[in-house]
């Protein structure tokens, strides 16, 4: 008889709209920490234009803990992107984001279609079973900087541990 042990799931709202941006789930590892990609949805014709994204993300931390943000899964922002991600007032429970062109660089062209702009990894911080908790954008606290049209922030991501 085979023995089951829960794995670290992940559900999310699909693909962004035209000129929003939203989180997908992007890989289990090891079934304990979870890849969660922030994905931007370009126009529905043409080109938009930005300089960066900001943003607060917030969740549960009694059932997930924030571990690193990486650009190196970026469509939109070249590497030489100034990259910072932290935890705000060094607790677990908000994550803050931003990635810029550095200074003097052009601002970077998003095109139509899905573009992934960087990918955040949670794991699990407790070894209880839990059902879909909810990873989302604070909406008071996510811009897009010198965007050339509105960018809107949501999120239907949810991870648990069953």
């Amino acid at each position: 008889m085979a023995t089951s042990f829960p794995q670290l799931t992940c559900s999310d709202g699909g693909a962004p709209a035209a000129n929003a941006v939203t989180m997908t789930c992007g890989a289990a590892i090891a079934g304990v920490i979870e890849r969660v990609d922030v994905v931007m949805g370009g126009p529905l014709v043409g080109s938009t234009t930005l300089s960066g994204l900001s943003f607060d993300v917030v969740y549960d931390p009694s059932k997930l803990q924030f571990v690193s943000v990486s650009s190196a899964t970026s469509q939109i922002f070249p590497a030489t992107a100034l990259l910072v991600g932290g935890l705000a007032d060094g607790q677990q429970g908000r994550a803050v984001v931003s990635i810029h062109q550095v200074g003097g660089d052009p601002d970077v062209t998003v095109s139509t279609g899905q573009h992934v702009a960087l990918s955040l990894s949670f794991r699990l911080s407790a070894s209880a079973t839990f059902g879909p908790t909810p990873v989302e954008f604070d909406p008071s606290h996510s811009e897009a900087a010198d965007a050339s049209t509105t960018i809107t922030f949501g999120s239907g991501l949810a991870v648990a541990h069953q």
